[in-house]
């Protein structure tokens, strides 16, 4: 079975501080659930898409990228990134799942007990 691709939006603006927000959250959600494979648009492309046309440039990337992905959560704030919004849109228009990111993560960690419970019962 193929493992869920699941992006992760955060605001970036080219700020350090939402960078490492987003280096917290990737380990925390790779930490909690080696059922999924994270993507984050900030590490993969944010390097490239802060200003004029490299923004578009790199939206497009992201938004392709997103286009493969399986689930979208998003991250605290998003609201206020117009690259969060863009993202957010996109996913809605294609029917994807879209979790917040404590949503997403209520989600991992009742997985996580069912398996539990599971490999008890089976012994």
């Amino acid at each position: 079975m193929r493992r869920q691709l699941i992006y992760v939006a955060h605001p970036y603006g080219g700020k350090e501080s939402n960078k490492q927000s987003i280096d917290t959250i990737m380990r925390e959600l790779v930490e909690m659930d080696a059922e999924s494979v994270y993507i984050s648009p900030i590490h993969n492309f944010g390097y490239m898409y802060l200003e004029g046309e490299r923004y578009i440039e790199g939206l497009n990337y992201c938004l392709h990228l997103l286009g493969e992905c399986d689930a979208l959560v998003v991250c605290k704030d998003y609201a206020s990134s117009r690259g969060c919004c863009a993202e957010y849109g996109f996913a809605k228009g294609r029917g994807k799942d879209i979790y917040t990111l404590t949503e997403w993560k209520e989600q991992i960690i009742e997985f996580n007990e069912q398996k539990k419970i599971q490999e008890l019962v089976e012994g």
